[in-house]
């Protein structure tokens, strides 16, 4: 189990079938949590990156490592799956039909061929997230585990974000941090949310986006604070030039009761937030 970050002493193969699996897949690689009946993580897998030189081989990558991974072949309780990918719509509940989605998310995204649309009822929210993933993805893993359901990244982050407690003067802002984009929230008291995506290739591009997002939403540089989580760290250039403007930047860490090895920095463990969270927010 040396590709596990941290594994707890209570962790039993033989009652896995009263555990729920998380498995974070994107297209650059993934991860895995194992949560008990009691949403206390048991084990978390370290993000493993699959062999990019082709779609093929990224396929047969991930596929090799679902099968040679022990704690994969178990049976669990329920199993879930967090997709990351930038493609994705929000709905009302009200609008909400499979034609009008399919309609609104190729007015958004490109839909290929090659990808089939899924969608999750954000409660919070009263909207629909509408996403794609790629069908071969999808076939492996039913294959796999058979029974799985599949939810976009943002669940997790937007319904977490929506349970704070709203500040009507100076609200917080939340931002989700992946590889090359990042969402970010304002949660209102009175439901009038804001929610947008970005794509950055650059820090400075990540900094520019959020501040511009204050300046536009009118929100106070002192007051309000930023919380991020996701692929980021507090030394990393991005938060250091958010620091020269905002007041309060905070970045989210994984609960200090986990137990985690001594051997990664603990600062990392906020890319697996959400991951861990997917099965406290269901």
């Amino acid at each position: 189990m040396d590709d596990l970050v941290f594994v707890e002493s209570t962790f039993d193969k033989n009652k896995t079938e009263e555990y729920n699996l998380s498995i974070r897949v994107g297209s650059d690689g993934f991860s895995f949590s194992i949560l008990n009946g009691n949403k206390k993580c048991l084990a978390l897998k370290r993000f493993q990156t699959f062999d990019q030189n082709s779609t093929i081989e990224t396929l047969n990558s991930f596929k090799e490592q679902i099968r040679n991974n022990e704690l994969l072949n178990l049976k669990y309780k329920t199993i879930s799956v967090l997709w990351v990918s930038n493609k994705s719509v929000l709905i009302p509940n009200e609008f909400y039909s499979e034609q009008f989605a399919f309609e609104s998310f190729q007015l958004c995204h490109e839909l290929s061929e090659e990808e089939v649309l899924e969608q999750n009822n954000i409660s919070a929210l009263e909207s629909y997230c509408v996403f794609s993933i790629p069908n071969n993805f999808k076939e492996v893993l039913i294959q796999q585990f058979s029974t799985v359901k599949f939810y976009h990244h943002t669940y997790p982050f937007y319904s977490c974000a929506i349970k704070e407690e709203p500040h009507d003067n100076n609200p917080n802002i939340f931002v989700n941090i992946q590889k090359s984009f990042f969402h970010i929230i304002i949660p209102d008291r009175n439901n009038k949310h804001f929610i947008n995506s970005f794509s950055y290739t650059e820090d400075s591009d990540l900094a520019y986006y959020i501040l511009n997002v204050y300046k536009q939403q009118k929100l106070n540089n002192e007051r309000s604070k930023l919380i991020v989580d996701g692929l980021i760290q507090e030394e990393s250039k991005s938060i250091q030039l958010l620091k020269k403007y905002l007041t309060h930047v905070e970045v989210k860490l994984l609960p200090t009761e986990l137990r985690i090895k001594n051997a990664i920095p603990h600062k990392e463990y906020n890319q697996y937030i959400n991951l861990i969270n997917l099965s406290r927010c269901e």
